[in-house]
């Protein structure tokens, strides 16, 4: 899974819980203050101190997605 944080982009190994009765994965991604790119099968994350981060960097800065992605890599 890809990890986006503020430091910077991360490549693990994620294993969400798919015993019985568990939440979706997209919510255990919740749980864990991430925010997944997608619904159904999550395979990029982003933390949200990083959304919150490039929230403030973009209203200040102006900063496009593109740029502040380029400059956590």
């Amino acid at each position: 899974m890809v990890i986006v944080d503020n430091s910077r982009v991360h490549c693990l190994e994620v294993q969400c819980c798919d015993c019985p009765n568990m939440m979706s994965p997209d919510i255990q991604m919740f749980q864990h203050r991430f925010f997944p790119a997608s619904f159904n099968r999550p395979k990029t994350v982003f933390t949200f101190r990083v959304l919150d981060y490039f929230l403030l960097d973009n209203l200040e800065c102006g900063t496009l997605t593109l740029n502040y992605y380029s400059k956590l890599r």
